[in-house]
Parts: C-alpha cells; structure tokens; sequence
C-alpha cells in the first residue's frame, strides 16, 4: 500500500514566512504609537557581531543578487560565525530561503536542524519544523529519524497532516507493529473527533491487529467500516476475521458464512470449500445449499468445475438434491405434530437451505414453542433454533423480528455472530428505505 506520495517534499521545500532580521534594528527599543500604545514588536534580538560580519554578505546575494547558488557557496562561513542561539535561529532561516529556490531538500533541513536547535526560535515555529524535519527523514526512508521528530513535533503540540498516521507508518517500517497499532488507533480516534471515519486508517489498523495474530482487534476494526459503509469487501475482511478470532462449532461457522454470501463477501476457493465443509461435517446434507452455492462460485470464476474437489462435491449434492426436493413437503407435519422441538428445528433448516424461508420461520417457531429445544443428547439447542429463526426474519425482510430474536441470544460465541447480521439487517432497511441503492435479495 502506497501511504504516503512525496507530501513532505512539497511542505518542506516552501520557504519560511520569517524573513531574516534587519541587523541595524535589532537592538532599538519598540517604536510607540502617537496614541501612546507600544506596537508590536520582533523579540529583541542579540546577534553576534562576527555572525553580522558572515551573514550580511550571503544575504545580500540571495536577496539583493537573487544569486541562491552563490549564497549556498559562501552559507558555510555564516554557520562558522554562530556565536549564540539568536544567531543559530537566523542562520536557520536563511538556510531555508536559500534551499527554497533551489529546490534542496537536504540544504534546508540544514537551516531546520539550526532552527531546532536554537532555543529562542519561537514554539510554533520549532514545533511546525520539528514536523517538517520528520517529513522530510520520512520520505528519505530514515523512518528512526522520522519516528523520533514526528512524536517530538506531536508532544510540541502538531496535529495537522495526519501526523500520528505517520508515526505509526514509521514504527511500522521498523517492525515495532504494537507501537503502531497504538498509534493508529490515536489517529482513528483523530478522525472520529473530527467527524469522520478514516477508512484507511481502520484497514491500516485491522492489518496490523492481524499481523500479530490478534484477529479478534482485526474484526473489531472492521465494524467501523461496516457501520459506514455496506462494502462486499469489508464483509469479507470483517467475517474472515471475526472466524479466526475464536473457536467456532460447524453449525455457527455456517452461518457465519451464510451472512459473508448473502453480502457477496466470499472471494477465495478455500472460504467456499469452509462453506461446504459447515454444510456437510455429517454428510451431505442440504444439497440444494451445496449446488446453489457451487453454481455460483463457477459462475463468478472464483472456483473451476475442473477441481476435483469441487466436481465431486457438486456432482454428489445434485444427485441428492432431486429426492431432497421431493420428499421435502411431506416433512412439514410431522415436524410440526412432533413433540420434540428439534425435529421442527431440524427440518426448518432444510427449508432454509432452499431458501423458503417462510416455511422455515414457521417450523423454527413451532420448535421453540416446545422449549427447550434438546438434541439426540440432550444437548439444549433453544440459541440455534432461535438464531435461525432470526436468520429467517431478516431474509423475509421483518427487520425488527428478526432483531428481537437476536436480543435474545445468550451463547457467547453467536451473540458475536448476531452482531454482524445485525449490522447486516440496519444496511438492508436503510436500502429498503431508499429503492435506488438496494442490493438484489440473496
């Protein structure tokens, strides 16, 4: 990634607005008005005479001669002369203004480093030099140099120019990837104080959070990006995170993935054969998810019907999907009459998988109506079943049952899912609130 285009090679090679002193001035007392209120006045200044002796001459051939090379040649004599800081101040902004029409970098940030030095050079200025001292070691790829003035200049109180960004680039380059994280988070919180989501900065943040296997933070990062923007791509980096983050069960891997298809995250074959995985771990079940799905990576180019993984697996899911289908009405009423809840459970996902998701609303909520919802095992699956069923609202649009439902999900790991599909319900109300912008229903 590209973070930074020269910027500090334009701010640096502009000359300072101080033009140098006049010396026969320097040390008259403050003209008064007629009024008898002082003026305002340049800080008295005490220079040198064997500084006034060097400096005169050079200045003289960049003002006077317009002669920038010439006083670049004899500038040397005026740093030999400095006797004093009120010297060392001057000698910075001169060497400035010569580098200025000359266009050398290195020569100016001789004239900075003087100014830096000099302890009556005025706060606002050593702080925006400091800055530019920084920049310029930025772009030369000294990123220790432009760490250690870029923070001198933010402790100096420079807050401009996307400073802690900078910084925490500069740590980066140096593989201190905890102390850029911290700062970019500085620079996330820059942003959002003055109104507005940096979404490079979140990207930068979530990549140096993964970076250090921290995917949870990753994911975290990118709820930001959700919040503001309905982006496939963002779904996709926030989904893949948030999968790594924690230990997942099949059937919540599912709907994990479910949600990253239905926003038209999924970009890699091994994210479709994880799908597949989640929709078979006990065989080949739901095969009209399986074939849907396949069909659409093979339409997108993302996967190849010539893998042998892929062709096996399509082949297999069609071969089940048209006594699936057939057989699929009849399971309705003895789903519904049965007084297990998971058998309604059960068979609401196979309708799901075929996207009826009215039948499979009905049938999840036929289900938790016999609560608890128990397993062959005994094991309580009322949070799946109601989890689903939540799943249905949202695709049939009921954007506020579908909410209610997910307010009661009480498992840690799919109350973390829930929040991702909820992010996903606000983007679809908001498109059904403006036509124009909506995305095709999955």
């Amino acid at each position: 990634m590209k973070l930074v285009s020269k910027f500090a090679l334009a701010l640096s090679l502009v000359a300072v607005s101080a033009a140098p002193a006049a010396f026969a001035q320097s040390n008259e007392k403050p003209k008064k008005e007629k009024k008898g209120k002082e003026a305002a006045a340049a800080p008295k200044r005490n220079y040198s005479k064997p500084f006034i002796a060097a400096y005169m001459p050079v200045l003289n051939l960049l003002s006077k001669a317009k002669d920038a090379a010439a006083a670049k040649a004899e500038f040397p004599k005026v740093v030999a002369a400095i006797g004093n800081d009120d010297d060392r101040y001057e000698a910075g902004i001169l060497a400035i203004n010569i580098g200025a029409p000359l266009k050398d970098l290195a020569f100016q940030e001789q004239g900075i480093d003087l100014l830096i030095a000099s302890a009556t050079t005025p706060a606002d200025l050593k702080k925006e030099y400091t800055f530019r001292k920084g920049a310029i070691a930025y772009d030369g790829k000294r990123f220790v140099d432009a760490e250690k003035y870029m923070i001198d200049a933010f402790n100096l109180g420079h807050r401009a120019n996307n400073i802690e960004f900078l910084i925490s680039n500069a740590m980066s380059q140096q593989s201190k990837d905890a102390d850029a994280l911290l700062w970019i988070s500085k620079a996330i919180a820059a942003s959002k104080a003055a109104g507005a989501v940096n979404k490079t900065y979140i990207v930068r943040a979530a990549i140096l959070s993964a970076k250090a296997k921290n995917y949870a933070g990753a994911a975290n990062f990118y709820k930001d990006l959700l919040i503001a923007e309905n982006n496939p791509d963002y779904w996709h980096d926030a989904l893949a995170f948030f999968d790594r983050s924690r230990e997942f069960n099949p059937e919540e891997t599912l709907d994990i993935m479910r949600l990253m298809r239905a926003t038209d995250g999924i970009r890699f074959q091994q994210e479709y054969a994880a799908y597949l995985d989640s929709l078979s771990y006990i065989g080949v079940r739901y095969p009209a998810e399986a074939v849907s799905l396949l069909d659409e990576g093979f339409a997108k180019g993302l996967i190849s019907r010539n893998n042998v993984t892929f062709s096996e697996r399509f082949n297999e899911a069609k071969a089940r999907l048209a006594e699936d289908t057939r057989t699929l009405a009849g399971t309705i009423a003895p789903a519904k009459a049965s007084p297990r809840g998971m058998l309604a459970s059960l068979t609401g996902d196979s309708f799901f998988s075929h996207k009826d998701y009215k039948t499979a609303k009905e049938l999840y909520e036929s289900a938790l109506s016999k609560s608890p919802v128990l397993d062959k095992d005994g094991g309580d699956q009322t949070d799946r079943t109601r989890f689903r069923l939540a799943m249905s609202k949202t695709m049939l649009g009921d954007y506020a049952g579908a909410k209610a439902d997910f307010a009661m999900i009480t498992g840690a790991n799919r109350k973390a899912i829930a929040e991702y599909w909820l992010m996903f319900i606000d983007h679809r109300a908001n498109a059904a609130a403006t036509p124009a912008a909506a995305t095709p229903a999955t």
